[in-house]
């Protein structure tokens, strides 16, 4: 089955998320000295680049983090960090069981991203490469025919056949279709003059879109038309053929997705040979099963 260019893209993401985190630390080397010293506690240096940390692995939400102000008060909960952890280490805490065992799995998850980020590397995509799948995927980066349309939104009710009346008589007497929506529409869209904006097949509703996409020139406007919102009078105001996005403009997102594609790959070759390597049960059930107990087997 043909794999999903957007989908792929987000399980990559997120699965290699690591990645992506020492990326974005880089780029924000470039802009400060990361090596800067900010505080001390006891001796113990606390820089630049920790604060960049932070911000990197809060995610999105790091960004607001990332000012004078938000920087300040990561530095004092470091700050504080350091104390407190000097204090429980002089009271032995370090020692004790639930301690020892998180040091330990914080330690194997830092070591484990290394080696995930060192598997990665090496991974490039060359122009050609992604010149050669725009080429052969081009229905990945074609855009649909749209149009933008005006209506006029007039409730179903017992006084429907007198308005719409009213309003074509408007219209036919010269008064701007922007106006009488401004002044008869019950749509949201009244005080923008019926203004919709453009849409492709399937975003409105079947009744509407058929009636509208059969308008053909700017200016056009349609009979009447009933859908489950009331009745409405359509104005075609522009159409935007179906198109192909160009090469130059959809290139870094091609590299990132192939690249994004390698890495997956890479990630689960690697894990798979990993498990060869290394002795590896899974003990729990798998989702659904029942676990045999072992004086059963």
């Amino acid at each position: 089955m043909k794999k999903s260019f957007s989908n792929l893209m987000l399980v990559c993401a997120f699965v290699l998320a690591s990645a992506i985190i020492v990326a974005a630390a880089e780029q924000a080397a470039v802009l400060k000295d990361p090596d800067r010293v900010l505080a001390r506690v006891e001796g113990q240096e606390i820089r630049e680049r920790d604060i960049d940390q932070v911000i990197q692995m809060a995610g999105p939400q790091g960004a607001m983090y990332d000012n004078e102000q938000g920087r300040k008060a990561i530095l004092d909960e470091l700050v504080a960090a350091r104390l407190f952890a000097l204090s429980g280490v002089k009271q032995g805490l370090d020692k004790t069981p639930a301690v020892t065992e998180a040091i330990a799995n914080f330690t194997g998850q830092v070591v484990a991203r290394a080696a995930i980020e060192k598997i990665m590397q090496d991974i490039v995509v060359p122009d050609d490469e992604a010149k050669k799948f725009y080429d052969g995927n081009p229905d990945q980066f074609a855009t649909p025919e749209e149009i933008r349309v005006r209506h006029i939104l007039v409730s179903d009710d017992v006084t429907s056949a007198d308005t719409i009346r009213q309003v074509q008589a408007a219209l036919s007497g010269g008064t701007s279709f922007d106006r009488v929506a401004q002044e008869r529409s019950i749509c949201p869209s009244a005080p923008q003059g019926g203004d919709l904006g453009f849409f492709s097949r399937g975003q409105m509703v079947p009744e509407f879109e058929a009636v509208a996409f059969t308008l053909k020139n700017p200016g056009d406007v349609s009979d009447p038309v009933q859908t489950s919102f009331g009745w409405h009078i359509i104005r075609l105001e522009e159409r935007r053929p179906e198109s192909t996005l160009a090469y130059d403009d959809v290139k870094p997102q091609i590299i990132q997705y192939l690249a994004s594609d390698r890495r997956m790959q890479r990630y689960q070759e690697t894990l798979e040979a990993l498990k060869k390597e290394y002795k590896t049960e899974i003990l729990l059930p798998a989702s659904g099963e029942a676990a045999v107990s072992p004086d059963k087997q």
